[in-house]
């Protein structure tokens, strides 16, 4: 298949006489109005030539139920079938999981994006035309931080709140697999995964009852009220700032805002469209899919809101703060 692969390709490139207009069919799990999704798009774009043209298709599995998955699988299919792209994308595990080995049943070149499980967990590596960006959320530089931005403290407990996707579980899974308490120097590390926004309030708002000296908020798309309709992220985020008894961190960049989270060492959604850019320009350019090796986020940004380390009266050391971008 490699070699078929790299045919079609230079055959393309000779039929069109440059090796930089294609068509890309960029695959998304979420929505186009999701942060992630508008930061990595961003990235991908400022990176690939901008005479090749791009299409989008949105699964929307942040806010459908997850029998539904299957049939936005099916429809993402369909689009690629009419559109009959030179490349595609595929963003996120919801469309890595539900489309990988039909496309790896092709000759097309695919790129994925925002992995946060094993690629071995859909056979990625068995698929020739596959390469993409692996999705690791930096958790020890994050917690270090808070440590250094937090009043002075010999022994300290934190906790992680996650909901009960399979991509935070995916998240977490490479730092504490079974959920289990860990330690980050002097830092004792908690997590939460959970599937109602009760259970969410409750647990945030008994942190401070329960030792714990400060809150990161992982993701918080896939909540349920007691109705099991879906909860707006942006209703969880908001509450959470407005109840929450201890400060509270990101660990990606969209949680954070004077509406949000106070701050972090995040995962840059734009970093890492750049990746993905980076591969799908080398691919275009006539590289295998094959040939190419996973990349992964080797570096966040200090991202902080002015308004939330006033709020909580934190100082970022002088090194951080020289660093940091802000945001409203």
């Amino acid at each position: 298949m490699r070699l078929t692969v790299l045919l079609l390709l230079v055959i393309y490139i000779l039929a069109r006489g440059e090796a930089t207009a294609a068509s890309i069919l960029i695959i998304e799990s979420y929505h186009k109005e999701y942060a992630w999704d508008e930061s990595y798009n961003r990235g991908i774009k400022s990176i690939v030539d901008e005479s090749n043209t791009f299409s989008h298709f949105y699964m929307n599995t942040k806010t459908i139920p997850t029998e539904q998955f299957p049939k936005q699988a099916s429809l993402a299919w369909q689009a690629y079938i009419e559109q009959k792209p030179d490349l595609v994308v595929l963003c996120d595990d919801n469309a890595i999981s539900l489309l990988s080995q039909k496309f790896g049943q092709t000759d097309v070149p695919v790129v994925f994006l925002g992995l946060n499980s094993n690629p071995r967990d859909y056979g990625l590596t068995k698929l020739s035309n596959f390469t993409g960006v692996l999705e690791r959320p930096i958790f020890k530089r994050s917690i270090i931080l808070a440590d250094q931005i937090l009043p002075k403290k010999s022994d300290r407990k934190i906790l992680v709140v996650f909901d009960d996707s399979e991509t935070s579980k995916a998240s977490i899974e490479p730092i504490s697999p079974k959920l289990s308490t860990i330690n980050i120097g002097k830092v004792s590390v908690n997590f939460r995964l959970l599937n109602k926004f009760v259970e969410w309030q409750q647990a945030v708002s008994s942190a401070k009852e329960g030792g714990y000296d400060a809150i990161f908020v992982g993701l918080y798309h896939t909540l349920l009220d007691a109705d099991n309709r879906h909860v707006s992220p942006d209703e969880v985020i908001l509450w959470t700032k407005e109840n929450s008894p201890l400060p509270h961190f990101g660990f990606w960049d969209f949680s954070i805002g004077a509406q949000r989270n106070i701050g972090g060492y995040v995962l840059d959604g734009y970093l890492h469209g750049q990746l993905a850019g980076q591969l799908i320009s080398q691919i275009l350019q006539g590289k295998n899919p094959d040939d190419l090796t996973y990349e992964f986020d080797r570096k966040g940004s200090y991202l902080f809101s002015l308004e939330g380390l006033k709020r909580w009266q934190l100082v970022l050391p002088p090194r951080v703060k020289t660093q940091s971008h802000w945001t409203k």
